[in-house]
């Protein structure tokens, strides 16, 4: 059956497409490890982690005293959660250490849980540890320093973490976006009176959906709901959305009825401006971008495709697929959610295709961030949760009424 005939005829269950973005940040799709929002709204790129970490900690050996991580950053973490790191402090001198002294700088949102290091005489060549705990209290991002000292000899390691985070989805039953903590507690209705709507996108000032029928619009909002405003209208079934740093990307589903810019992916400036088509001939659902790509699945041909942010140089990314509807992306690998109940991944660079998560009811959405896989299945009308690997799967939300599109942000 042909996409635009499935999607008629079955218009209450319909399946449509969700979408992660990467907010206004346009990040780069190679360089950057998956903290992606929470790096971006921490600020910090800490020792410890990627190319800046390897070179701070081939130099330890030549410190004194030092802390192994040099730095950690502890990424999105849920108001009310937390999440530990053990430090490892050596003495690379040839002499003991005076009686250690250790204490965090920064934020209060910082505290040790355990220590073996102060008040010892730390031997040459010996090792202590020291664990310390991110409780945020409130949304956004913090800083601290872990400190060690003993006379004339003081190492230190960089601390960075951010508090809160916001799942966003819509309902195509009720016609409403909704929001809620990344626990899913504190479900909360931000905008209401939608036409099924089917795809969510965020960044850092506003949310953004598509509504497949009722002017077949693109709109946004301010985070909190109110400013709602329709960026592009029209004809066609708008069925995803996504957004960077410049331009809204939307899909059009194929139409059976024929009309123009069915089965096409295009843009428009967030700043206001012509729209423009970036792909035609395709059979999109839902869309995700990065610094430099597109990325769409192609329903009638059980692909997922990727084309630079210009339209050009297509590919097939992973083919043979059974009713692909939602992708996302993060900086080494692509997730999307087949209808047939399964959740998988496969490398951004090319390779074998995984099937993470099974026996799910209808998922339609997926969303990836902080290390965290998420996605609404339309089915039972729940939000979930998994680790990237597929273990761990909780539900966060339930009794949603026909959740279809799915967004996350870091405050």
């Amino acid at each position: 059956m042909q996409p635009g005939n499935r999607i008629l005829a079955r218009a209450p269950a319909f399946r449509g497409a969700a979408v992660i973005n990467r907010g206004r940040s346009a990040l780069a799709r190679a360089g950057l490890a998956l903290g992606v929002l929470a790096a971006a709204a921490a600020g910090t790129v800490l020792a410890g982690a990627g190319p800046a970490g390897a070179a701070a900690a081939s130099t330890t050996a030549l410190r004194p005293l030092a802390f192994t991580p040099s730095g950690h950053n502890f990424g999105p973490v849920t108001v009310g959660r937390t999440a530990q790191q053990k430090f490892t402090l050596k003495n690379n001198s040839s002499t003991a250490t005076s009686r250690l002294t250790v204490g965090l700088a920064g934020s209060a949102r910082f505290s040790i849980t355990a220590d073996t290091c102060a008040g010892i005489r730390l031997q040459p060549g010996k090792t202590c540890t020291v664990t310390v705990r991110f409780a945020p209290t409130a949304t956004g991002a913090v800083t601290g320093t872990l400190k060690a000292a003993g006379t004339s000899r003081a190492a230190t390691a960089s601390l960075a973490g951010t508090g809160g985070g916001y799942l966003y989805w819509s309902n195509y039953q009720n016609g409403t976006i909704n929001r809620a903590n990344l626990d899913g507690t504190g479900v909360t209705t931000l905008v209401s009176g939608q036409n099924y709507p089917v795809a969510m996108a965020v960044d850092s000032s506003h949310i953004y959906w598509a509504d497949y029928f009722g002017g077949h619009t693109v709109s946004e909002a301010n985070l909190n709901g109110t400013g709602v405003t329709t960026l592009v209208s029209g004809a066609n079934y708008a069925v995803g959305v996504a957004v960077d740093s410049s331009h809204v990307y939307w899909s059009y589903a194929i139409d059976p009825s024929g009309q123009n810019n069915s089965g096409t992916i295009n843009e428009v400036p967030l700043a206001g401006g012509t729209a423009t088509t970036l792909l035609s001939g395709q059979n999109p659902e839902q869309l995700a971008v990065d610094g430099s790509h597109i990325y769409f699945v192609n329903y009638n041909t059980g692909t997922i495709d990727e084309a630079n942010l210009d339209g050009t140089g297509v590919t097939t990314l992973v083919s043979g697929q059974t009713d692909p509807l939602a992708v996302a992306v993060d900086s080494s690998h692509i997730y999307w959610a087949n209808y047939n109940g399964t959740i998988n991944s496969a490398p951004l660079t090319g390779g074998t295709a995984t099937t993470l998560v099974t026996g799910q009811s209808d998922p339609d959405a997926v969303a990836v961030y902080g290390g965290r896989l998420y996605w609404a299945n339309l089915g039972n009308g729940t939000i979930d949760e998994a680790n990237l690997n597929g273990t761990g799967v909780t539900t966060l939300a339930s009794g949603q009424a026909g959740p279809q599109g799915l967004a996350i942000s870091p405050s």
